[in-house]
């Protein structure tokens, strides 16, 4: 009868390159993140295919109220003229549109071009913020029963 030879140290080194393989590959995957959620829109915004998004969306360029540092958003709006009404979702939990409780200048991206505007918060006892609401609702009207906070209104200039 021959014997048969021993493998357990061949499996052995095996098992151990196996496992050496699969700690890289689960690194490389922490550090090659592909872009989600904000990036992607951002980034087909910004791009030739920008119609998908322009109708419905805008990027928001604005500098921090007491940070200083540069933010980019893609926002939801709705357009009436040279006025574009941006309603904050989630606006108890987000903080961005507080930077513009005093009217702040901002660089709004728009189908594919960019427009330098100010932009101001309306809060719901505001005159203007009835019209800016009817604004929003209009254009969004699965939305017309949420909105109920803050509105903030980005004034384009010609």
């Amino acid at each position: 009868m021959a014997e048969q030879p021993d493998t357990t140290r061949v499996h052995g080194v095996i098992a151990a390159l196996d496992q050496r393989s699969r700690q890289w590959v689960r690194r490389a995957r922490r550090r090659l993140k592909p872009p989600q959620g904000n990036a992607v829109v951002l980034a087909v915004l910004r791009s030739r295919a920008h119609r998908l998004l322009s109708a419905s969306a805008i990027e928001l360029r604005y500098t921090g109220r007491r940070s200083g540092r540069q933010y980019v958003l893609p926002v939801q709006y709705a357009g009436a003229g040279d006025h574009l009404v941006v309603w904050p979702q989630h606006w108890e939990r987000s903080t961005w549109w507080r930077n513009f409780r005093t009217p702040q200048p901002v660089t709004v991206r728009l189908a594919g071009r960019l427009h330098e505007g100010t932009a101001e918060v309306l809060d719901p006892g505001d005159l203007q913020w009835r019209s800016a609401r009817q604004t929003y609702a209009t254009r969004w009207p699965r939305f017309a029963r949420r909105v109920t906070g803050p509105l903030v209104v980005i004034s384009l200039r010609p």
